[in-house]
């Protein structure tokens, strides 16, 4: 009984649309959608349902019905006013039937009269599945037995429907597939697996839906006894049990594919386009159940519906199938609109959008597609304008609101770096995401407004902006800082935007940008930035150093790290102990510039590196920031190293006027097994250390070589030489001017004579 109040009420409210708007207003067609679902439910386990009124009694299918419900009440009301006894409704009711019927109803007596009754109103409007009678019966009381002329007997019924046993379905159902398979034979398969339902895991064909290949279903048609009219309420039923019991993957296909129906028998296309409702409505309900989303399903819905002239009724159908069955019927609606809005032009979308207010109604993907083609279309002042109506939605107080406005500019931020946005557009969107940001109560949508923040962060650091980064950054946490009540996620936000402008995309970017830019304004813009990112910046300068072989590049690579000055240091002595020894090198040659003498430690195993020039790297690095403490270090190497570190450490030594490093300097300077490069700088160390214990050597080196062998050749005397004036005491300028009076007369004495005329020649 509760199942036939529920019919009653959609009865109900149905004509009360009916009354209260047209036809093809959108309630009234929701309502009679409604009446049609629960109808369909109601006679999926029996062939009709029969109401019939008896004096101040209702009886449905002989059981009365409880007459002090408003709803039976009025059906009751309705019934005797028309001068009809009752209904019956039979399996295959259409929409537009209960239409009919509905209109019936709510014709008043006298106009019916006219039009020659209920039944000849029904008849006129095509009506084979409804039936009335105007047959007068007696009363009943419940319980009562009665004879044959007291009860409600059926009333000049239809010839029952032709039956269709399950094994005539069945049979009908495999050659229905047999001959789909066939068709679909030539399209990968695209029918495969017809006889088992998706388990919800395997819903491939789902991504690309094949419209079923319908023409070779004439000769089932036959077998069904359909004609070229519309089918008998059994040959509707039949064909439902037949098309029911599909899976919905072969029902998502044959609706794809109503437009391949054969012509004749005509019966059979027009069965299956009243049924198509209905097979909707089953196979969506039946993936939904089975764990499939809205999302798997809307592509292909959209796919199957485009086409269809009558789509407005199958979503009716279909949304009044969902909301009966308890699931969300607001997709299907949405799935609607959605084509709707295809339909349109440019021109009727921006109407609708801009004086229709609805923008809204759009899913946030339509919304993105909209402002794109007008992006793309350079329709800038419509851009512009849509763009303030949702900057304006971002202070509603309406969260719902709020949350699809900050979806559609997080979008709309995006662009801003490809294809970029229009004149007049960043800055405000800008200034309203940080006020946003700033306000937003609510954590969901605050991660929008943060994610949109983002990708106007990334634009800018890629076309170069570094001054606003910072000045944006600085703002927020300004804002933030203002608020009364702090909240942990919203610092939580902030601080995530921090990171992302250290992302190594965008590190690579601001690096690149140090390439293009022109040294003066890489000074006054570039290096202001790289010191706001700190350490983070410092790696990664110092990673690209070790991939960069382009000199050039190398050398703006250097001056970016050289320009975080101590913030670059942790990054550098990390690279000491880096594979590639270029990047090692350059890290020294860093250090030297940056460091202090607690990088010495890290520096002394680089003097025993296997690359010559990092060794000699190292022993630069080591003099300058090590002083006198990395004497010790210096003379340990001079015994096991190559020749030209050995000329570093003596250049070194020098500098550093190490007396403790006279021994092993006199001693290579005396050798004459060595080379005489080493030999002479060697001479020249000695001169820079300007110890009086070097004189007796410098002196030594002075000798001229006699005809018998002995003495210096030419570039160790002048080496010597040069040493003395480098020392410059009374004593050693004596030594050298009795060298050059003793000096026979030639270029060797000019030599001399001209060192103690000027200054050292080197």
């Amino acid at each position: 009984m509760s199942d036939f109040l529920q019919l009653a009420q959609s009865l109900t409210v149905a004509l009360k649309a009916l009354q209260m708007y047209t036809a093809t207003h959108p309630r009234a067609q929701e309502s009679l959608a409604t009446l049609h679902a629960v109808l369909e439910r109601w006679l999926m386990d029996q062939e009709r349902l029969q109401f019939i009124v008896s004096g101040a009694k209702a009886f449905l299918d002989g059981q009365v019905q409880d007459t002090r419900n408003p709803h039976v009440s009025a059906l009751v009301r309705l019934v005797s006013e028309r001068g009809i006894s009752g209904f019956v409704f039979e399996r295959g009711a259409t929409p537009e039937e209960l239409l009919a019927f509905l209109q019936g109803l709510t014709t008043k007596p006298a106009k019916l009269e006219e039009l020659g009754g209920f039944e000849a109103l029904l008849r006129a409007s095509g009506v084979f599945h409804i039936k009335v009678s105007q047959t007068r019966y007696q009363e009943v009381t419940e319980g009562e037995a009665s004879g044959p002329e007291d009860k409600a007997p059926a009333f000049s019924p239809a010839p029952p429907p032709s039956p269709s046993p399950d094994s005539t379905v069945k049979f009908i159902r495999e050659a229905l597939l047999a001959s789909l398979a066939k068709g679909a034979s030539g399209r990968d398969g695209a029918m495969g697996g017809m006889g088992d339902a998706p388990d919800g895991s395997d819903l491939d064909f789902l991504k690309g839906l094949s419209p079923a290949d319908l023409s070779g279903l004439g000769p089932l048609g036959g077998e069904l006894g359909l004609g070229e009219g519309t089918p008998t309420p059994g040959q509707l039923g039949t064909l439902r049990q037949v098309l029911m019991g599909l899976t919905p993957e072969v029902q998502m296909g044959l609706l794809a594919g109503m437009g391949s129906l054969p012509e004749h028998p005509a019966g059979l296309a027009l069965g299956v386009k009243a049924l198509a409702g209905e097979i909707l409505a089953v196979a969506t309900s039946t993936l939904l159940a089975k764990g499939t989303s809205w999302q798997q399903l809307k592509g292909p819905l959209q796919d199957i519906l485009r086409p269809l002239p009558d789509r407005d009724t199958l979503i009716r159908t279909l949304s009044a199938h969902l909301r009966a069955a308890g699931q969300d019927a607001s997709q299907a609606e949405a799935i609607l609109r959605h084509l709707d809005w295809e339909t349109l032009s440019l021109e009727g979308k921006l109407l609708k959008v801009l004086e229709g207010g609805y923008l809204f109604e759009l899913s946030l993907e339509h919304r993105l597609a909209f402002l794109r083609e007008l992006l793309d279309l350079r329709r800038f002042d419509e851009f512009l304008r849509i763009q303030e109506v949702i900057l304006d939605t971002l202070r509603s107080d309406r969260p719902d609101l709020r949350l699809k406005a900050i979806q559609t500019l997080t979008g709309v931020a995006r662009w801003a770096q490809a294809p970029g946005l229009p004149m007049g557009s960043e800055g405000p969107l800008a200034e309203a995401l940080r006020a946003h940001f700033a306000w937003e109560p609510d954590p969901p949508i605050h991660r929008w407004t943060a994610e949109a923040l983002e990708s106007l962060l990334a634009a800018l650091i890629h076309r170069g902006e570094f001054g606003a980064v910072i000045s944006d950054l600085q703002e927020l946490a300004g804002l933030c800082a203002f608020l009364e009540e702090q909240q942990p996620w919203r610092n939580d936000a902030l601080a995530r935007l921090r990171a992302t402008i250290l992302r190594p995309q965008l590190l690579d970017a601001t690096v690149n940008q140090a390439f293009s830019l022109e040294r003066d304004r890489m000074i006054v813009e570039l290096h202001p930035y790289l010191e706001y990112l700190g350490d983070p910046m410092a790696r990664h300068l110092v990673g690209r150093l070790a991939d960069e072989n382009d000199r050039t590049r190398r050398g703006r690579l250097v001056e970016a790290v050289r320009s975080l000055g101590p913030l670059s240091l942790p990054a550098l002595m990390d690279a000491l102990t880096s594979p590639s020894w270029y990047l090692v090198r350059n890290a020294l040659t860093l250090l030297s510039d940056l460091g202090d003498a607690g990088c010495v430690p890290a520096i002394l195993p680089l003097l025993r590196h296997p690359e010559p020039r990092v060794r000699r790297t190292a022993v630069r690095a080591l003099w300058k920031l090590g002083g006198p403490v990395a004497e010790p270090h210096l003379l340990a190497r001079m015994k096991d190293t190559d020749g030209e570190t050995m000329q570093e450490i003596l250049f070194a030594l020098g500098q550093l006027r190490s007396e403790m490093s006279l021994p092993q300097v006199t001693e290579l300077a005396q050798d004459k097994r060595v080379r005489e490069r080493l030999r002479i700088q060697a001479m020249d160390t000695l001169g820079h250390i300007a110890s009086p214990r070097a004189l007796p050597v410098l002196q030594d080196g002075l000798r001229r070589k006699g005809f018998f062998g002995g003495g210096e050749p030419p570039a160790i005397r002048l080496a010597a030489a040069k040493a003395l004036v480098a020392i410059g005491t009374p004593e050693a300028i004596a030594m050298l001017h009795r060298a050059v009076e003793a000096e026979p007369k030639g270029e060797e004495r000019e030599s001399l004579r001209r060192l103690l005329d000027g200054p050292v020649q080197s």
